[in-house]
């Protein structure tokens, strides 16, 4: 090979480096455009996302499958006892989480005649404070105790009858 040759062969080696490293830097534009592509895709979904969580349309932190406790109308905390509207209706208050007194639960769906039947949970921590270890029964609210079951007869924002004992309270709902 003389010098002459080896001068083509030489410019022709280099002719394909520049050949095969513009197929390279096509590549790394082609890369570049889609990783562009992409993150631009990604800032329009996390955008539209954003938008429909703040605007309520989607509920992605809600609860539900979480059961929910509806709200009771019929029960009553011991402070509040006496803020009802009904001319004469039933206060019975047992400690609903008590398995001897379960059976209350089963008088008060039996019951549907009148007065107005209203509950008071006594083993709600809000209505710690009027239990005590005998019953007091009074129409000042500040010196109620429950010492257990009771079913009281309210007229007038007034007790009128009481019924502390299971009998007297299962034979009342009998009646009815």
């Amino acid at each position: 090979m003389n010098k002459k040759q080896m001068i083509k062969e030489q410019k022709r080696i280099k002719q394909e480096r520049k050949e095969v490293a513009n197929l390279f830097q096509d590549d790394k534009e082609v890369y570049n455009v889609f990783k562009i592509a992409l993150g631009v895709i990604l800032f329009i979904g996390i955008v539209y996302v954003g938008l429909n969580i703040i605007n309520g349309n989607w509920k992605l932190f809600t609860k539900n499958n979480l059961p929910t406790e509806e709200i009771n109308e019929k029960m009553l905390l011991v402070g509040t006892m006496f803020n009802k509207e009904d001319g004469e209706y039933l206060v019975l208050a047992y400690d609903m989480k008590d398995e001897k007194e379960a059976f209350y639960g089963a008088l008060v769906d039996n019951y549907s005649s009148t007065p107005n039947l209203y509950l008071v949970d006594l083993s709600s921590g809000f209505n710690s404070k009027f239990i005590g270890e005998k019953t007091i029964i009074s129409n000042d609210i500040n010196k109620i105790k429950f010492g257990g079951p009771t079913l009281l007869l309210v007229k007038k924002d007034k007790i009128t009858k009481s019924y502390t004992k299971e009998k007297e309270i299962v034979d009342y709902f009998n009646k009815k």
